[in-house]
C-alpha cells in the first residue's frame, strides 16, 4: 500500500476523534497549510472532515480501513494486493494480466474511475465500499463462464448471511440486494480465445457504509451494511469471508458449471413469480413473470403461457 501523506493522515483520523492541525502538520512534516489542503482533497473523496476551533479536524464517523497484514496472513493462496487509491481494481489486473497468477486479488480503498454494468459510473466514497478484484483462469472456452458473474454474486450473499447479515437477494444477472435495493455488483472481463484458456477479472463492489455528502450523487436507491440498526462492519474482515467463499464457490463452478449452483441462486432471486420487463433497447421491452434461471444462468420468463430464456448482455430487467 502506498503510504503517500493524505492517506497518513487518513488514517490517523480514522478512529474518529479529533486531531490538531499542528500536531497533524508535525506528523506528515508539512505545514498546516498544506494539512488543510490535504483535507479538501479528501473530502472530495467522499470523507466528511469538520474541524472545530481549539480541536481541530475529525472524521463525522470513525472509518474501518482494510488491514493488509490480515487479509494476507488470512488468504495466503490469493496473494492480496491494497492499494489506497486506483483508478479501478478491475483495470490495474487487466494491465497485469500477463504478470500474475490465478487467484491473484487486489483490493482498494477507492477507486477513481469505477465502472458497472453497460460501462456505467461505479460511485465509490472512500472507504465505504468493498472494491475488489480477482483473477482466474477457466481452461475449457467461452461457454465454460457461462453463468459465472451469478455465480459470483451468489457466493457474496452467502458470505455476507453468514456474517450476519439479512435480507440478501439476487437480481439478474449480477446486482446484489438488500431489503429490496441495491447493495453491489459483480462486472467481469474476459481476456483469451473462444475455445481455449481464458483470463478472467472478477470485480465487485459492496456498498459498506455511503455517506450522505457521496450519497446525494447516486440517481438510484441503494442498500448499505452499515444502519442504525447494524453495528460498525470490519471491512477487513469482511473481505476475506468474501474471498473465502468465493474461492470455495469457483473450485464447485469449475468441477459443475454453473448448474451446481442453479437451485442455491433460485432461491435468492429477489423477482422469482414476480411480473418483470426486460428493456432492449428504447424501443424493445419485453414482460412477463420471472421464473429464476436455467443450468447456464439464463433468465426464464414466462409469457402467454410459455416460457423463454434470455441471455444477459445488453438487456437490463426492471420489476413492475
Amino acid at each position: 500500500m502506498n503510504e503517500d501523506k493524505p492517506y497518513l493522515l487518513i488514517k490517523r483520523l480514522a478512529e474518529g476523534e479529533f486531531c490538531s492541525g499542528e500536531m497533524l502538520a508535525n506528523l506528515l512534516g508539512v505545514s498546516r497549510t498544506t494539512v488543510a489542503s490535504y483535507i479538501k482533497q479528501l473530502g472530495l473523496l467522499g470523507l466528511d472532515i469538520f474541524k472545530v476551533k481549539g480541536k481541530g479536524y475529525r472524521l463525522s464517523e470513525p472509518l474501518s480501513l482494510l488491514d493488509q497484514n490480515l487479509i494476507k496472513q488470512s488468504l495466503p493462496d490469493n496473494n492480496p494486493l491494497v492499494f489506497n487509491k486506483l483508478d479501478s481494481t478491475n483495470a490495474w489486473l487487466m494491465r497485469h494480466l500477463h504478470d500474475l497468477q490465478h487467484g491473484q486479488l487486489v483490493l482498494a480503498e477507492y477507486q477513481s474511475l469505477g465502472r458497472g454494468r453497460r460501462g456505467r459510473d461505479w460511485q465509490t466514497p472512500y472507504a465505504g465500499q468493498l472494491c475488489m478484484s480477482l483473477l482466474w483462469h477457466l481452461e475449457d472456452g467461452i461457454e465454460a463462464a457461462m453463468g459465472l458473474s451469478l455465480a459470483v454474486g451468489l457466493a457474496i450473499v452467502e458470505a455476507l448471511q453468514e456474517c450476519g447479515y439479512q435480507q440478501l437477494g439476487l437480481k439478474w444477472p449480477n446486482d446484489i440486494y438488500q431489503n429490496g435495493k441495491k447493495l453491489g455488483g459483480v462486472l467481469i472481463e474476459i481476456q483469451g480465445h473462444a475455445n481455449s484458456k481464458l483470463s478472467l477479472v472478477v470485480g465487485l463492489g459492496i456498498n459498506v457504509r455511503v455517506a450522505k455528502l457521496h450519497a446525494d450523487k447516486i440517481d438510484q436507491s441503494f442498500s448499505q451494511l452499515e444502519s442504525e440498526q447494524s453495528p460498525a462492519a470490519d471491512r477487513s474482515a469482511l473481505s476475506v469471508a468474501v474471498v473465502r467463499s468465493l474461492n470455495t464457490m469457483f473450485e464447485v463452478f469449475r468441477e459443475q458449471g454453473f448448474a451446481g449452483l442453479q437451485q442455491r441462486w433460485n432461491q435468492y432471486d429477489v423477482f422469482f413469480n414476480k411480473p418483470v420487463c426486460l428493456r432492449f433497447s428504447e424501443h424493445k421491452l419485453v414482460s412477463g413473470v420471472a421464473k429464476g434461471v436455467d443450468a447456464s444462468g439464463q433468465l426464464l420468463l414466462e409469457n402467454d403461457g410459455l416460457v423463454r430464456t434470455y441471455m444477459a448482455g445488453e438487456v437490463s430487467l426492471r420489476g413492475q
